[in-house]
C-alpha cells in the first residue's frame, strides 16, 4: 500500500512539474476508520469529478481558495475549502453516516396463551365477515310469504248464534290485556350484571345435551348464547320473566342458522 501510495506521489509531482497544475493527496473514511471507495469529489472551481479508489484514496487537480465538496450515499455531504498548507500533506476525511429513523411499531394484541380464546379476538377472513353480516341482517328482516292459513269451508261452518252480540269472554280478555300493559313496566335493556345472571339461569335450566352432541363445550355454548341473545334480545325479554318453554325454543331457532357457518363435528372426531 505504501509502495503504491509513493508511486502515485512520484506521478503526481512529475505531472506537476510539466504541466505547472497543483494537485491535491486525499484519503476518504467514516465515523469508525473504514476506507469508504466510490466517494464523489468535486471541485466547484474546475467542476472536475473524481471518484476515490477502493482503499479511499483520490487525488484531484485544484488551487488555494477552490472548494472541493465530497458526497456519498448514506454519508453527510463534507465542504473543504483548500489553503496554501492543503498542499503539503494528505487530507484525510471523514464523512458522518446519516442517521436513519426506524418507525415505531406498536403491538396492541397480547397473546393469553390459550388459543381458542386467542383466535377469537384476531380478526376473521373478510369472507366470514360478509357471511356473518349476512346472516344477521337475514334473521332481522321479516318473512316475504304469507304463511298459509288453515280454515273450514264455508259449507261445513256451524251457524254463528253469537254473530251481531258482543262476545264477554274477548271483551274480558283485551280489558285484561289493557290491565296488564297498564300495570306492568316497559322492558328495558339489561346491563352487564343483569346479563350474566341470566346466562347463568339459562345454562342450569336448559338441556346442554342437545348442543353437546353438535360438538360445542361450554366456552363454545358461551359463544352462542351470546349469539342468540344478540339475536332474538333474551335478556332483555326473559330475565325479569324467565320462560323457559319460550327460551328454549328461541334458542333452538337460533343454533338452527348458527350452525349453518359454525362446524363442530371435526373438533367432536378430535376430541
Amino acid at each position: 500500500m505504501k509502495i503504491k501510495l509513493l508511486f502515485l506521489l512520484i506521478t503526481l509531482f512529475s505531472i506537476r512539474i510539466f504541466s505547472q497544475s497543483d494537485y491535491i493527496l486525499g484519503n476518504i473514511t467514516n465515523e469508525s476508520g473504514d476506507k469508504l471507495p466510490f466517494a464523489s469529489i468535486h471541485n466547484l472551481r474546475t467542476d472536475q469529478i473524481v471518484m476515490s479508489d477502493n482503499m479511499g484514496n483520490f487525488a484531484i487537480a485544484a488551487k488555494p481558495s477552490d472548494e472541493l465538496r465530497i458526497s456519498r450515499q448514506g454519508y453527510e455531504r463534507s465542504l473543504i475549502l483548500l489553503t496554501s498548507g492543503s498542499f503539503s500533506k494528505s487530507l484525510d476525511i471523514k464523512l458522518t453516516t446519516i442517521p436513519q429513523e426506524i418507525e415505531e411499531v406498536k403491538l396492541s394484541f397480547r397473546p393469553t396463551g390459550i388459543l381458542k380464546k386467542d383466535v377469537t379476538r384476531l380478526n376473521p377472513p373478510p369472507k366470514v365477515v360478509a357471511l356473518n353480516s349476512a346472516m344477521n341482517n337475514y334473521m332481522r328482516t321479516p318473512l316475504n310469504e304469507v304463511a298459509p292459513k288453515a280454515s273450514t269451508p264455508s259449507a261445513f261452518k256451524q251457524p254463528d248464534f253469537a254473530a251481531g252480540q258482543v262476545n264477554l269472554m274477548k271483551l274480558a280478555g283485551a280489558i285484561g290485556g289493557l290491565l296488564g300493559k297498564a300495570t306492568s313496566s316497559p322492558k328495558t335493556t339489561a346491563d352487564y350484571s343483569e346479563t350474566q345472571e341470566f346466562y347463568k339461569r339459562v345454562k342450569s335450566a336448559i338441556d346442554l345435551g342437545y348442543y353437546t352432541q353438535y360438538g360445542l363445550d361450554e366456552y363454545d355454548f358461551d359463544i352462542f348464547l351470546a349469539y342468540a341473545d344478540q339475536a332474538y334480545n333474551l335478556a332483555k325479554n326473559y330475565r325479569k320473566n324467565f320462560d323457559k318453554v319460550a327460551i328454549d325454543s328461541k334458542l333452538k331457532m337460533a343454533f338452527s342458522e348458527y350452525i349453518k357457518t359454525h362446524n363442530f363435528s371435526k373438533k367432536q372426531s378430535e376430541g
